[in-house]
């Protein structure tokens, strides 16, 4: 087996002779000096090991996957029954943005609200949202939503994060989180 990973197999001594002696009689035939001092030796060819290849690719997707996964500073337990949210921060100055995230069932809609007004956060990714009496509603991938930068209320002061559930029965507030917004 290891001749899959030293790049060399079994030499045949006699096929690389008549090839040195080939080479030689070409070299003399168009007097090419450089290869009759050398002898007619010409470098050959020099397999590379495939473990640089290896390495470049495994870095790669390294990478990758630190960018991808470093981008998500927020995370949630998954729950595919039991609704939650979650803010990066309780304390947040006023006016700034923070981070929110929700779990619960995908088959349902949920709207954002802060202190009662519902509010539309940017995705970190493609999210659809609908118009609902409630406000902008989105919904759960694989049981939880994309992290949202959600603007604070510019008053400093005790708020409260919900997340309200918006489905044919209507509106129901399922989750909620105290934050505190000073300025």
């Amino acid at each position: 087996m290891s001749f899959l990973f030293t790049g060399r197999g079994r030499e045949d001594r006699e096929l690389t002779e008549a090839n040195r002696r080939y080479r030689e009689h070409i070299a003399r035939d168009i007097n090419d000096q450089r290869a009759l001092a050398g002898r007619a030796e010409v470098g050959g060819h020099r397999r590379r090991s495939g473990w640089l290849l290896l390495a470049a690719v495994a870095t790669l997707l390294l990478l990758a996957a630190l960018v991808r996964g470093g981008s998500e500073t927020l995370t949630i337990p998954r729950s595919c029954t039991e609704a939650a949210v979650v803010v990066e921060s309780r304390t947040v100055d006023a006016g700034t943005n923070f981070f929110l995230r929700s779990t619960g069932p995908q088959d349902t809609s949920y709207v954002i609200s802060v202190d009662g007004q519902p509010v539309q956060g940017q995705a970190d990714r493609g999210t659809a949202f609908t118009e609902t009496p409630a406000g902008p509603a989105y919904s759960h991938t694989d049981c939880v939503s994309p992290i949202f930068l959600v603007p604070a209320p510019l008053e400093p002061g005790a708020f409260q994060v919900e997340l309200i559930r918006y489905d044919a029965v209507g509106a129901v507030t399922v989750a909620s989180v105290d934050m505190t917004v000073v300025g």
